[in-house]
């Protein structure tokens, strides 16, 4: 099949690579339209107002000086055409580090492979912490075909390797994590203060039913979630709200 490789720790990070090395391997086509630096935590973050440069490196290779989703809605309404047609599937990876629980909403990573299901495409998302990111693409590589059956376009893949990966994945849903950072004021300057965050904190909370991600990873599982796009709406506050109104 043709792949679109993205990600959000730039065209030359050693995730990207390694998915194309591997995937190559097994025959399918790889594409790729990644950002040109590092762009973690950029969400759905999408570059408007600002003209942004499109730089060829290979064939049907380009990297992007935008965000993660710029590289999926470009290559997308380019009317110029990027890509001689639509892909098979979009993969964006294998981040450098969890995407678990309440980080997919901040990650780019998963911002890519939302806005690839809103462009109409199929789309896994696939971070590893600390292990291996070529014997990871392995194992995506190898399971590729009985996940792609599963995908549709209301949804994404999450997977998420943990660093004593056992060799084997689990179902799971996305688990939940408040942060509790610290803003410290790190300098004054006239009527500015120049602030940043310190000690960054995490709460995990526990969520009730099916095995979570962060619960899969921390037993040697990796985790695959299936992450909607489309759940807008808060059925409980619905009702609140319909009491009221």
């Amino acid at each position: 099949m043709t792949i679109l490789l993205v990600n959000d720790d730039g065209y030359e990070a050693v995730g990207i690579k390694a998915l194309e090395s591997v995937l190559s391997r097994y025959g399918h086509e790889i594409w790729v339209s990644a950002p040109k630096t590092q762009m973690s935590g950029m969400s759905h973050a999408m570059t408007i107002g600002r003209p942004m440069e499109i730089s060829r490196f290979g064939e049907n290779h380009y990297f992007m000086d935008g965000t993660p989703v710029d590289c999926i809605l470009y290559a997308k309404r380019y009317e110029e055409g990027l890509f001689p047609h639509d892909p098979d599937l979009v993969i964006s990876g294998i981040n450098n580090g969890y995407n678990l629980a309440t980080d997919i909403t901040y990650s780019g990573t998963c911002g890519a492979a939302r806005e690839a299901v809103l462009c109409s495409w199929k789309a896994i998302a696939v971070s590893s912490e600390g292990y291996d990111a070529y014997k990871a693409a392995e194992f995506l590589a190898s399971n590729l075909e009985r996940l792609y059956s599963t995908l549709d376009l209301q949804s994404f893949l999450n997977i998420n390797f943990p660093p004593s990966f056992s060799g084997a994945a689990r179902l799971t849903i996305p688990g939940e994590v408040r942060y509790l950072d610290k803003v410290i004021l790190s300098e004054k300057r006239g009527d500015s203060d120049i602030v940043k965050i310190e000690d960054v904190i995490r709460e995990d909370i526990h969520v009730d039913g099916y095995l979570n991600d962060m619960e899969a990873c921390n037993e040697g599982y990796a985790s695959i979630s299936s992450v909607s796009i489309l759940h807008y709406s808060n059925p409980a506050g619905f009702y609140r709200l319909k009491e009221v109104l």
